[in-house]
């Protein structure tokens, strides 16, 4: 059961969130309240929830003020609860990390769906730590050195970059080279090769196999899992070529990648 705290100064709609919502449905138990934000970020630290449902707008600290403060402190998932006028404060939130918000009044369902999509965001941050503490034990595995690129700062160059990435990552699965991606999206090769290079250190070729192997050691977490599967599913059809690949740049085929990360 996935712990939860509520934090809103509404004295109705705590109770109303707290009581009538079907927590153990969603594999969750309320392990506390509060009706403000310096009371809040007490229960927090004492009590450690996995997730916290809190007010922005409340007295003696906002619900931001409280996750400011409590950076590096916690590592519960928030979900906030804004009036329709506030949305600046949610895109704050969500900014700091927040997971979803819900906006007053809150209508039905919505926290629900805001609590699944937030288990959903728990369950994967779990099992990735599961996986980077696998990885740990495999000191010869280069792909720990590939940095993803993160959406930057808003310059020309780093927006097409933005373009390129976004693009791999939602179509690395698909049966498509550096070319293809480059003229789906309609722009010049020799120019996002430059560019990409100086902004992320790899060529968009570069960027897409290393790319491909990095979700290709996630999923071959799973000791169930089939290299020939996961060939597949990085959009890499031929396996001995992505083995080739997978061992010039993890250092180790998928089979002993996979075969040193169980044993």
């Amino acid at each position: 059961m996935y712990r939860v705290l509520v934090i809103e100064d509404s004295e109705l709609l705590r109770k109303g969130l707290v009581y009538t919502t079907d927590w153990q449905a969603l594999h969750c138990e309320v392990v506390g309240q509060a009706d403000n934000g310096i009371e809040g970020e007490k229960a927090i630290l004492s009590l450690k929830p996995d997730i916290v449902v809190t007010d922005i707008r409340m007295p003696g600290k906002t619900g931001l003020e409280m996750m400011r403060d409590l950076v590096g402190k916690t590592e519960a998932s928030y979900i906030i609860i804004t009036a329709f006028n506030e949305f600046e404060y949610a895109r704050e939130a969500l900014q700091m990390g927040a997971v979803d918000y819900l906006s007053k009044p809150i209508e039905d369902g919505a926290l629900e769906r805001a609590v699944g999509k937030t288990v959903d965001v728990i369950r994967q941050r779990q099992e990735y730590k599961k996986f980077k503490g696998r990885l740990e034990n495999i000191e010869d595995s280069k792909i720990m050195l590939f940095k993803e690129y993160l959406a930057g700062g808003g310059s020309i160059q780093e927006n097409h970059v933005d373009v390129i990435v976004r693009f791999i990552t939602c179509h690395y699965g698909e049966d498509i080279g550096a070319k293809e991606i480059l003229r789906n999206l309609k722009i010049s090769e020799s120019h996002s090769n430059r560019l990409m290079k100086e902004v992320t250190g790899y060529t968009v070729s570069d960027y897409l196999q290393n790319y491909r192997i990095k979700r290709a050691c996630e999923m071959l977490s799973d000791p169930s899992v089939k290299v020939y599967e996961v060939a597949d599913k990085v959009g890499i059809r031929d396996q001995r070529y992505f083995s080739v690949v997978f061992k010039r740049l993890v250092g180790l085929t998928p089979r002993e990648f996979q075969n040193r990360l169980f044993r």
